[in-house]
Protein backbone atom coordinates (compact mmCIF):
# COMPACT_ATOMS: atom_id res chain seq x y z
CA UNK A 1 0.00 0.00 0.00
CA UNK A 2 1.20 3.37 -0.20
CA UNK A 3 0.14 6.08 2.85
CA UNK A 4 0.87 10.05 2.19
CA UNK A 5 2.27 12.65 5.34
CA UNK A 6 2.52 16.15 4.62
CA UNK A 7 6.11 15.41 4.75
CA UNK A 8 6.69 11.69 3.22
CA UNK A 9 5.16 8.94 1.25
CA UNK A 10 5.55 5.31 2.23
CA UNK A 11 5.88 2.26 -0.52
CA UNK A 12 5.25 -0.62 1.64
CA UNK A 13 5.39 -3.85 -0.42
CA UNK A 14 4.37 -6.96 1.33
CA UNK A 15 6.27 -10.08 -0.09
CA UNK A 16 6.11 -13.87 1.74
CA UNK A 17 9.79 -13.83 3.06
CA UNK A 18 9.31 -10.35 4.41
CA UNK A 19 8.27 -5.92 4.39
CA UNK A 20 9.88 -4.17 2.11
CA UNK A 21 9.51 -0.28 2.67
CA UNK A 22 10.71 2.64 0.34
CA UNK A 23 10.75 5.86 1.86
CA UNK A 24 9.88 8.73 -0.52
CA UNK A 25 11.10 12.20 1.21
CA UNK A 26 11.36 16.52 0.22
CA UNK A 27 15.11 14.97 -0.56
CA UNK A 28 14.83 12.13 -2.39
CA UNK A 29 14.00 8.61 -2.03
CA UNK A 30 15.23 6.38 1.10
CA UNK A 31 16.99 3.11 -0.06
CA UNK A 32 14.95 0.05 0.07
CA UNK A 33 14.56 -1.44 3.42
CA UNK A 34 14.14 -4.74 3.96
CA UNK A 35 12.27 -5.27 7.81
CA UNK A 36 12.15 -8.60 9.70
CA UNK A 37 8.53 -8.12 10.85
CA UNK A 38 5.26 -9.73 10.58
CA UNK A 39 2.78 -8.06 9.05
CA UNK A 40 0.73 -7.13 11.90
CA UNK A 41 3.98 -5.79 13.59
CA UNK A 42 4.82 -3.57 10.25
CA UNK A 43 1.49 -2.25 10.16
CA UNK A 44 1.62 -0.88 13.57
CA UNK A 45 4.95 0.58 13.03
CA UNK A 46 3.77 2.48 9.98
CA UNK A 47 1.07 3.53 11.75
CA UNK A 48 2.20 4.98 14.47
CA UNK A 49 6.00 5.94 13.55
CA UNK A 50 5.04 7.55 9.91
CA UNK A 51 1.38 8.97 10.98
CA UNK A 52 1.83 10.51 14.31
CA UNK A 53 2.14 13.84 13.88
CA UNK A 54 3.82 16.97 16.11
CA UNK A 55 1.93 19.98 16.44
CA UNK A 56 2.98 23.19 17.94
CA UNK A 57 1.42 25.50 20.14
CA UNK A 58 3.41 28.81 21.21
CA UNK A 59 3.17 31.19 23.84
CA UNK A 60 2.84 34.78 22.54
CA UNK A 61 2.34 37.31 25.33
CA UNK A 62 -0.35 35.66 27.47
CA UNK A 63 -1.92 33.74 25.12
CA UNK A 64 -1.41 30.00 23.40
CA UNK A 65 -1.78 30.18 19.56
CA UNK A 66 -3.21 28.48 18.41
CA UNK A 67 -5.44 28.03 21.48
CA UNK A 68 -7.28 25.27 20.26
CA UNK A 69 -5.41 22.33 18.75
CA UNK A 70 -7.51 19.39 17.04
CA UNK A 71 -5.12 16.05 16.69
CA UNK A 72 -5.45 12.62 16.53
CA UNK A 73 -5.17 10.24 18.93
CA UNK A 74 -1.16 9.14 19.17
CA UNK A 75 -0.61 12.72 17.95
CA UNK A 76 2.17 15.08 20.06
CA UNK A 77 1.54 18.74 20.88
CA UNK A 78 4.72 20.42 21.60
CA UNK A 79 4.54 23.85 23.77
CA UNK A 80 7.42 26.37 22.44
CA UNK A 81 8.57 29.84 23.88
CA UNK A 82 7.58 28.81 27.51
CA UNK A 83 10.06 31.40 29.05
CA UNK A 84 7.42 32.43 32.28
CA UNK A 85 4.96 29.59 31.34
CA UNK A 86 3.62 26.24 31.74
CA UNK A 87 0.92 23.49 30.66
CA UNK A 88 -1.63 22.20 33.41
CA UNK A 89 -4.65 20.42 32.82
CA UNK A 90 -7.87 21.15 35.20
CA UNK A 91 -9.70 17.93 36.74
CA UNK A 92 -12.78 17.31 35.54
CA UNK A 93 -12.01 19.25 31.88
CA UNK A 94 -10.10 16.35 30.59
CA UNK A 95 -11.10 12.58 29.54
CA UNK A 96 -12.00 10.47 32.53
CA UNK A 97 -8.88 8.30 33.95
CA UNK A 98 -6.01 10.39 32.27
CA UNK A 99 -3.37 11.52 34.17
CA UNK A 100 -2.99 15.30 35.41
CA UNK A 101 -0.05 17.39 32.94
CA UNK A 102 1.97 19.80 34.79
CA UNK A 103 4.86 20.56 32.79
CA UNK A 104 7.84 22.60 34.40
CA UNK A 105 7.66 26.46 34.95
CA UNK A 106 9.50 28.01 32.01
CA UNK A 107 10.45 24.93 29.70
CA UNK A 108 9.51 23.69 26.61
CA UNK A 109 7.20 20.65 27.04
CA UNK A 110 5.77 17.93 24.91
CA UNK A 111 3.39 15.56 25.23
CA UNK A 112 1.63 12.29 23.47
CA UNK A 113 -2.30 12.05 23.61
CA UNK A 114 -3.54 8.98 23.06
CA UNK A 115 -6.89 8.96 24.45
CA UNK A 116 -9.33 10.78 22.62
CA UNK A 117 -11.37 13.21 24.42
CA UNK A 118 -11.00 17.44 24.82
CA UNK A 119 -8.30 17.89 27.16
CA UNK A 120 -8.48 21.88 28.57
CA UNK A 121 -4.91 22.97 29.99
CA UNK A 122 -3.85 26.71 31.48
CA UNK A 123 -0.91 28.22 32.50
CA UNK A 124 -0.96 28.25 36.02
CA UNK A 125 0.08 31.54 37.01
CA UNK A 126 -1.80 33.69 34.00
CA UNK A 127 -5.01 32.10 33.76
CA UNK A 128 -6.22 35.18 34.88
CA UNK A 129 -5.84 36.77 31.50
CA UNK A 130 -7.40 33.91 30.00
CA UNK A 131 -4.02 31.84 29.12
CA UNK A 132 -4.97 28.42 28.76
CA UNK A 133 -6.09 26.30 25.89
CA UNK A 134 -7.43 22.64 24.72
CA UNK A 135 -6.44 20.21 22.75
CA UNK A 136 -9.15 18.03 20.99
CA UNK A 137 -7.78 14.09 20.37
CA UNK A 138 -10.13 12.38 17.81
CA UNK A 139 -13.69 12.71 18.76
CA UNK A 140 -14.50 14.69 21.66
CA UNK A 141 -15.85 11.93 23.80
CA UNK A 142 -15.89 14.16 27.19
CA UNK A 143 -18.02 17.05 25.66
CA UNK A 144 -20.71 16.73 27.60
CA UNK A 145 -18.85 16.94 31.11
CA UNK A 146 -17.42 20.03 29.51
CA UNK A 147 -20.22 21.34 29.23
CA UNK A 148 -21.45 20.61 32.36
CA UNK A 149 -18.28 22.15 34.13
CA UNK A 150 -18.77 25.76 35.89
CA UNK A 151 -15.73 27.22 34.72
CA UNK A 152 -15.10 30.99 34.92
CA UNK A 153 -13.34 34.10 34.31
CA UNK A 154 -10.25 33.17 31.97
CA UNK A 155 -11.03 29.30 32.37
CA UNK A 156 -14.16 29.83 31.15
CA UNK A 157 -13.06 31.40 28.26
CA UNK A 158 -10.79 28.47 27.24
CA UNK A 159 -13.86 26.71 28.05
CA UNK A 160 -16.36 27.90 25.72
CA UNK A 161 -13.66 28.47 22.88
CA UNK A 162 -13.13 24.41 23.74
CA UNK A 163 -17.08 23.80 23.24
CA UNK A 164 -17.02 25.92 20.30
CA UNK A 165 -14.40 23.96 18.61
CA UNK A 166 -15.85 21.08 19.46
CA UNK A 167 -19.31 21.28 18.62
CA UNK A 168 -17.98 22.45 14.89
CA UNK A 169 -16.49 19.38 14.29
Amino acid sequence: GVFHTEKRSILLIIYPDGVFLYIFCRGGIMPKTKLALTIPAALLFITQSVFAETHVVTAIGMKFEPMVVKIAPGDTVRWENMPTHNVETIEGLVPEGTEKIMSPMGENYQHTFDKEGIYVYICTPHIGSGMGGAVIVGEPTNLDDIKASDASGGLGRVVRKAIQEAEAM
